[in-house]
């Protein structure tokens, strides 16, 4: 082989290595967050997923920290298979853990809590909440799945609110950018999957709703 055969050689080499670098980078980095649980009930990872989230209830404000699952999604996602995994979402969250950070109403409302978090958890109304983001233009859209437990266990004393078994609900939720540029909910849809029996102290709850304080 040439000198010059030889240099043209290593370089194609060379390049070739470090375009596989890249790319096996790339993918390490798009798969950390692709979970498998963050597509079902069955999330037990308990992470810290939002910190300090604030949050109001019967017109008081409080602050809370949500731990549990979160997968983010690439658009163009969209609103498909809802009761059977909530598939093409642009973000799928899971609750298994609410603490109240501070102070905390007594006695703690799973029910409310979780109707809260659903509020502050709108784009449109907070915008680029958990990095989820309308973009500007008509008819933009962003989907975001949430799971919440429907066995839950309250302790008034750490104010936090546990999950008990693998039962949830799924609300799947899409905000869209108007003509006008104003930002709203066009759909919504919940799903009551069958829970395991709750043995006291765990208690069942409705499913949430998205109740926001005046």
């Amino acid at each position: 082989m040439t000198p010059v055969s030889l240099k043209h050689s290593l370089h194609t080499t060379v390049g070739k290595y470090i375009f596989a670098c890249i790319a096996a980078l790339l993918l390490a980095c798009s798969t950390v967050p692709m979970r498998a649980d963050v597509d079902d009930c069955t999330c037990t990872i308990d992470s810290l997923i939002s910190d300090n989230l604030a949050i109001c209830i019967g017109g008081t404000n409080y602050v809370v920290d949500v731990y549990g699952c979160r997968r983010v999604g690439y658009p163009p996602l969209y609103l498909a298979e809802i009761c059977s995994g909530s598939l093409l979402q642009n973000q799928y969250t899971t609750i298994t853990r609410v603490c109240f950070v501070g102070a905390k109403p007594l006695p703690i409302d799973p029910q409310a809590t979780f109707n809260a978090i659903l509020c502050a958890w709108d784009p449109c109304v907070t915008p680029g909440i958990m990095g989820a983001i309308v973009p500007p233009l008509a008819g933009a859209r962003y989907c975001w799945t949430t799971f919440f437990p429907k066995c839950v266990n309250v302790d008034n004393g750490t104010g936090c609110i546990y999950k008990c078994g693998d039962g949830c609900c799924i609300m799947a939720r899409r905000f869209e950018r108007q003509v006008d540029g104003s930002c709203r909910e066009t759909l919504r849809k919940i799903c009551d999957v069958a829970t395991t029996t709750c043995v006291s102290p765990c208690i069942e709850i409705e499913c949430p709703e998205p109740v926001c304080c005046d």
